[in-house]
């Protein structure tokens, strides 16, 4: 396994339309936050999405975990930090802390394939090479 130095913390306001009819956030809002801070990390490091998909690259999400520790609502400004793993050749593992004026609120995960055209790949993006990975 190989943890990226970089890490990124996204700010995000909850709007109405994502509370639930108790003025919670609802818990399918999450996964839509996790992608935009995954994006912001990657474009704040100089290597976006678009960069990526440009050379023919990937990373579908293969799975994704959401832990509650406490509710967020509407007017709250949620920061998200993201931190990346790559946990073997293929897999590319990102976690989320999310806390509302430092208090945590929600943690999670996505894990994501590598694919180039379409297929699993080894490779990773020139883009990339932005990142340091320190072995663990």
């Amino acid at each position: 396994m190989e943890i990226c130095t970089y890490s990124h913390t996204a700010r995000i306001e909850v709007r109405y339309a994502e509370t639930d009819q108790m003025g919670i956030v609802h818990h399918s809002v999450y996964a839509v936050w996790f992608e935009q801070a995954r994006t912001e990390f990657f474009r704040e490091a100089g290597a976006s999405y678009a960069d990526m998909e440009a050379e023919g690259f990937g990373a579908p999400v293969l799975e994704l975990n959401v832990q509650f520790k406490g509710p967020t609502h509407y007017g709250d400004f949620v920061d998200i930090e993201t931190t990346m793993v790559r946990e073997d050749k293929l897999r590319i593992r990102f976690y989320y802390k999310a806390s509302v004026n430092g208090k945590l609120c929600t943690t999670g995960s996505t894990l994501h394939c590598m694919v180039k055209n379409g297929r699993p790949t080894r490779e990773l993006p020139a883009s990339f090479s932005k990142f340091t990975f320190e072995e663990k």
